[in-house]
């Protein structure tokens, strides 16, 4: 480290920076542009290298220096991410080899007159190497995979009113996975195996090498949103989830973002409400736009688990084998599993004891989800500390009663939240 910080640093008669030797750098530069994300990943990547904080093949750092304001140069020793990136960026200078050939990288952030923010790399060269004529991507490519903070986790990603459609301009923060396994989701034997052998491809990504695609289709309280949550849990250890929230309808920069990743898995909760029907005005523009992340020329190797409550409400092209590998229809809630989500809400003998086989009977015809019974379960409690002589006979009138509301204003309209047709 000491021979880094000690090291002498020049400049020319053309304002050049140089580190040790003078170098004869050619005419032509390689210059880039990019969006603020990239800009700050490559950042980080150089200075983690350059710390010694991580070794890469072939890559060395060998000089970083941040410019002030009165002309001087200074080594960069230790960088503070939380800072803003302007601060701690801007007019940095970096000497670094890759695959054998010498670069000369200045990073500076320029404001235009219309006050839009613009991030530049300038990659120098000597004249007797032939340059990678994309080493900006090069490093990008090193940063997701050896640096970024989003490798691993879930993130949840937006984009504000009013910003423009870039990836540059999403928010993206680490949220904290949910705590759910498969094994206490009350879902059917084949189905479970399904999401099993979902998270086992994730979780060994690289050795399949190969991205799964499943659309769950039922009602709501069937333990779709569960399903997502247990997934979630399982897989954000081992690669990048995506959540997107507040996409202002630009919801395809979430595959964008997602294709900076591997593995990534992108979860999409109601895909109807955000990709809908080709042949809905609203829905067509970002509709194409899913089709070709699923299925353009270029293929891109993400996850994708998403929801619907009817799986008609998804256009048939986005649907269609290939660009789904399953669609998993839920059907009704079987009673089998009634009684086990009961007692893993409840352990009071007084309201277990309320569940006889009439009652079992009425919740199977009335063919009831999931989320209802679990609701069920937190309004017998409320009902059985306001009125201790709550009984079998109340608890039959409450569902009847229950029912006929749910019937009137849903059940009519083939929208059930708590029992079926």
């Amino acid at each position: 480290m000491d021979n880094k910080a000690n090291s002498e640093a020049y400049v020319n008669g053309n304002g050049k920076v140089h580190f040790g030797n003078k170098v004869d750098y050619a005419k032509k530069r390689i210059n880039y542009e990019f969006n603020k994300f990239y800009f700050k990943e490559i950042f980080k990547l150089l200075v983690n290298v350059y710390e010694d904080k991580i070794a890469i093949p072939d890559f060395n750092v060998k000089r970083m220096f941040s410019h002030s304001a009165d002309g001087y140069m200074n080594p960069i020793t230790f960088v503070e991410y939380n800072t803003t990136l302007e601060a701690c960026v801007d007019n940095t200078t970096c000497e670094f080899e890759c695959m054998g050939v010498h670069y000369l990288l200045n990073m500076y952030i320029e404001v235009d007159r219309s006050r839009l923010t613009h991030y530049y790399l300038n990659f120098s060269y000597p004249k007797n190497q032939e340059p990678e004529e994309r080493i900006g991507h090069e490093l990008l490519r090193l940063a997701f995979h050896y640096t970024s903070v989003f490798r691993k986790g879930c993130c949840e990603i937006g984009l504000h009113n009013n910003e423009r459609e870039v990836v540059s301009n999403l928010s993206v923060n680490f949220i904290k996975p949910p705590e759910s396994n498969i094994n206490n989701v009350f879902i059917k034997d084949d189905i479970k195996a399904d999401i099993e052998r979902f998270i086992y491809t994730f979780n060994n990504f690289e050795k399949h090498n190969t991205p799964l695609r499943y659309l769950l289709s039922g009602k709501p309280g069937l333990g779709k949103t569960e399903i997502i949550r247990s997934i979630i849990s399982s897989c954000s250890p081992n690669g990048c989830v995506v959540i997107p929230k507040d996409m202002s309808g630009a919801d395809w920069l979430v595959f964008e973002f997602a294709k900076l990743f591997s593995p990534v898995l992108v979860c999409i909760d109601d895909i109807d409400l955000i990709f809908g029907k080709r042949d809905e005005g609203y829905g067509k523009r970002n509709l194409n736009k899913f089709l070709t992340m699923l299925d353009g020329i270029m293929q891109n190797k993400f996850f994708l688990i998403a929801t619907t409550n009817d799986k008609k409400l998804v256009d048939m092209a986005a649907s269609r084998p290939g660009r789904f590998d399953e669609i998993i229809d839920f059907g009704d809630f079987e009673r089998k599993y009634y009684m086990d989500l009961i007692l893993n809400h409840t352990k009071e003998e007084k309201i277990l004891n309320l569940f006889t086989d009439e009652v079992l009977n009425f919740m199977e015809g009335k063919k009831v989800s999931g989320a209802y019974i679990v609701n069920l379960i937190k309004q017998i409690k409320i009902m059985s500390e306001m009125n201790p002589n709550f009984s079998f006979d109340d608890l039959m009138k409450y569902l009847n009663r229950n029912y006929k509301g749910f019937y009137k204003s849903q059940i009519e309209t083939d929208r059930g939240f708590g029992f079926g047709k």
